[in-house]
């Protein structure tokens, strides 16, 4: 209780920043932005929960410029369909392309206030957003996924030049709570987290700024499984923080495969609008 009213006296003094635009603000002290509550809650739609979890980052403008992904969308690939009076269906690109991977799913769309904290992670070492975005990606898992259904967890990888220059890798961050939170909602099931096993044997140049069909030679050949036993007979699911053209994740799926995996899936917290 003394905790409560000392944190609610300190905001009340000492106003956020919000790490979207900047501004100041006070955020709002309701309950269930709290640990506990997001048990109650992380079933709930997407939009929902990134209120819940950013409410204390976020000033309330930057907390309504949030673009969930909805349907209808591809059931292959997750990209949205313009029209809004189709179910959900194979799209025409994966039906021609036959996709490696067997589902790709993201929690929005990669603009506004997610693009500009998913890059206060990744570029301005606000470290402490992972936890909320981690949270806002396994709510996604669990509103795409059958917990029961997934094998094994792999966070895609970076080469370790970029990991010794960043400090960190986001998407193995976006997944650090996420064991405890699967035994939370599933108690006897146990999924094999792995950050090792895929590695990136060959560094490659920046994917931003390139065409789709460079994006997928600068990828090439450049990842390994170190222990193929461990991901044989498995359904594996990618983790990543943007999909832009899905050349990484499509390349990281082609390389688990090769090497043992029955299925791969995808799932990152923003995707590109097109």
């Amino acid at each position: 209780m003394f905790r409560r009213i000392l944190q609610t006296f300190k905001c009340s003094i000492f106003p956020s920043k919000c790490l979207a635009c900047g501004q100041f603000f006070h955020p709002n002290q309701d309950k269930t932005t709290g640990k506990t509550s997001f048990y109650l809650i992380a079933q709930d739609p997407i939009e929902t929960i990134f209120y819940r979890v950013m409410t204390p980052f976020l000033c309330p403008t930057c907390l309504t410029d949030f673009s969930p992904v909805h349907s209808p969308f591809c059931t292959k690939c997750g990209r949205m369909f313009e029209s809004k009076s189709c179910a959900d269906h194979e799209c025409g690109n994966c039906i021609q392309s036959k996709p490696v991977c067997r589902k790709i799913r993201s929690a929005a769309i990669y603009c506004g206030t997610l693009k500009s904290n998913i890059h206060a992670l990744k570029y301005k070492n606000k470290v402490h957003l992972a936890r909320p975005l981690g949270r806002l990606l396994f709510s996604s898992f669990m509103k795409y996924y059958d917990i029961r259904t997934v094998d094994y967890i792999i966070p895609i990888p970076l080469h370790i030049s970029r990991l010794k220059q960043r400090g960190f890798n986001q998407a193995v961050m976006l997944i650090n709570e996420w064991p405890f939170l699967i035994k939370k909602f599933q108690e006897n099931r146990s999924i094999d987290f792995d950050c090792k096993n895929l590695i990136r044997k060959r560094k490659t140049v920046s994917q931003t700024g390139l065409g789709r069909e460079k994006r997928k030679e600068n990828v090439k050949g450049a990842f390994v499984v170190t222990d193929k036993s461990k991901i044989t007979g498995k359904h594996v699911l990618l983790i990543d923080d943007v999909y832009t053209t899905g050349s990484t994740s499509a390349e990281c799926a082609k390389t688990l495969i090769a090497s043992g995996a029955e299925t791969v899936s995808v799932l990152t917290l923003a995707r590109a609008s097109s």
